[in-house]
């Protein structure tokens, strides 16, 4: 086959690189038809022994591809966008706001087109509202598709860039089954009557919910899936990319981080997640070098990134899908990072398993405990360059000892903590967020403040479980109890624990005011 240097390079490129399916995750539309490139029907048509070239190249890349898709898909969890108008390359950029978990995959050439079925359970962030109902929740469905494609390939020159481009042929078949109840509020007294007269007549609300979610799911997957898919290659540093879309040729998605310094980044995403829910990526592979995470925080109060064995979250997930209205607890794992408010991005070397388990490795992303705003964010996963220093993961388990307090003289309008002369009657008070249960009470160190303990709290802190725990420092007066304000211990104040550490102690508001530091005490257990 006498084909140009260029398109050898594409093929080539291709099969070394595993087809990279995955390697982005990226979503959205773009043009229906890549623009300077012939549609894999013209080369069947036309004559001479470029197009006779063109058709081999294409049957050797649709052969080389095809059995290498559902190794890559199978077991991964493909992000899904939201609702938005962002088409072409900047829809690479946009926020998954949930994943379609591929369980199911078949792939196959007949003749010189690619088959592909693929199917799997999945959840999404839903906000709408029509008729006067809302619904505003996340969606648990079962999702099929089914499609065959013809692959096309092209070149841009002066961007170095190779572009493979599978345009599906019509007849494109795509299924949405919701699992358990949409919840439908009414907004308005209007849609409460109606709602009530359809629970009256048994015609349920949130049934016909459930039909048009079907409906309207099914219809957009279709959709989305027919616009076809771009994959490609940036030969300067061997960059693989892959979104739902034709791009032009040359073009390659937008991605929230840039390219990567130590080699070519294997996922580069944005996303959100609300609270109750989880994004997941993966399964990381470690086993061919250290790799790293970029992750930013760019909206809501914190997240927290674990890393999880692929196995127990199987589990977990198939318990939740089984029984939609159940609540199992999602695995733990280990904490790795922790972004607030105060702390907004981060660069963590990932572990090489997690500890003490051999298992693929999945990260999971999830709202910190307590908050009541979804988290948006933005991470990428790259090979972690050459001597970088090893961020240290989160212990799994601590003890905790309450040291002491110091409490300012006065409260932050400036007036004494007693009324009647004295310090303040100080009393720490220890509570988890995530499980928004008290834990302890220190006894009062009445008119001190700066009081002493060394109490140990009762037990071990599961870090992933119980994390993070929120001292309320009061001044416990007879009649009254005034709080002088609270400290956080997560994920990343236990990173500086040396083992002592010292919290500030702020009151809450929109401009919060340290009025004291608490003393604690952290013992790593195995």
């Amino acid at each position: 086959m006498n084909q140009p240097a260029w398109k050898q390079a594409i093929a080539l490129a291709w099969m070394s690189t595993g087809c990279g399916l995955l390697g982005g995750g990226g979503g959205g539309a773009g043009a229906s038809t890549p623009a300077n490139v012939a549609p894999a029907s013209a080369a069947r048509t036309s004559g001479g022994a470029e197009a006779g070239a063109d058709a081999e190249l294409r049957a050797m890349v649709t052969e080389a591809l095809t059995p290498q898709l559902c190794p890559k898909l199978l077991g991964s969890f493909v992000g899904l966008p939201g609702e938005g108008d962002a088409r072409g390359p900047a829809a690479g950029a946009t926020a998954s706001v949930g994943r379609w978990w591929i369980r199911r995959c078949e792939a196959r050439t007949v003749g010189d087109r690619m088959e592909l079925s693929i199917g799997g359970s999945g959840w999404t962030w839903i906000d709408r509202e029509t008729s006067g109902f809302r619904v505003r929740q996340y969606l648990l469905f079962d999702a099929s598709a089914s499609l065959g494609a013809d692959v096309t390939v092209g070149y841009d020159r002066t961007r170095r860039v190779a572009s493979l481009w599978m345009t599906p042929a019509a007849g494109v078949q795509a299924t949405i089954t919701p699992r358990g109840m949409v919840a439908v509020e009414p907004q308005g007294f209007f849609a409460s009557v109606l709602g009530g007269v359809a629970a009256v007549t048994g015609n349920s609300v949130s049934e016909r919910a459930r039909t048009q979610a079907a409906e309207l799911g099914s219809t957009q997957l279709r959709d989305r899936l027919g616009a076809g898919f771009t994959m490609t290659v940036g030969l300067e540093r061997r960059q693989v990319d892959f979104m739902v879309g034709a791009l032009q040729r040359g073009e390659v998605p937008e991605r929230p981080y840039p390219a990567a310094e130590g080699g070519p980044w294997l996922v580069n995403q944005r996303s959100m997640v609300w609270p109750g829910g989880l994004d997941v990526v993966g399964p990381v592979d470690t086993s061919q070098g250290a790799l790293g995470l970029d992750v930013a925080l760019e909206e809501g109060d914190g997240v927290v990134i674990r890393a999880v064995c692929a196995e127990p979250l199987t589990r977990y997930f198939d318990a939740r899908f089984r029984d939609p209205v159940a609540t199992p607890a999602a695995p733990s794992g280990d904490v790795i990072a922790e972004l607030t408010q105060g702390v907004r991005e981060r660069h963590i070397t990932l572990p090489a398993q997690v500890a003490g388990a051999r298992c693929p490795m999945v990260l999971t992303f999830s709202t910190r405990g307590g908050g009541a705003l979804p988290a948006r964010m933005r991470y990428r996963v790259a090979p972690e360059l050459p001597g970088a220093v090893a961020t240290p993961s989160a212990p799994r388990r601590v003890r905790v000892q309450v040291t002491g307090v110091s409490v300012t003289p006065r409260n932050a309008n400036g007036r004494a903590w007693d009324l009647v002369g004295g310090e303040a009657d100080v009393r720490v008070i220890t509570a988890s967020v995530p499980l928004r249960r008290e834990v302890d009470r220190t006894p009062v160190a009445a008119d001190h403040n700066d009081a002493t303990w060394g109490r140990w709290l009762p037990s071990a802190f599961e870090v992933g479980r119980d994390l993070p725990l929120r001292f309320t420092v009061v001044d416990d007066d007879t009649t009254t109890e005034e709080v002088i304000g609270s400290a956080d211990l997560d994920v990343d104040a236990l990173a500086r624990a040396t083992p002592e550490l010292s919290l500030p102690v702020r009151t809450a508001g929109a401009v919060p005011t340290q009025t004291g530091t608490l003393r604690l005490r952290i013992e790593v257990l195995p």
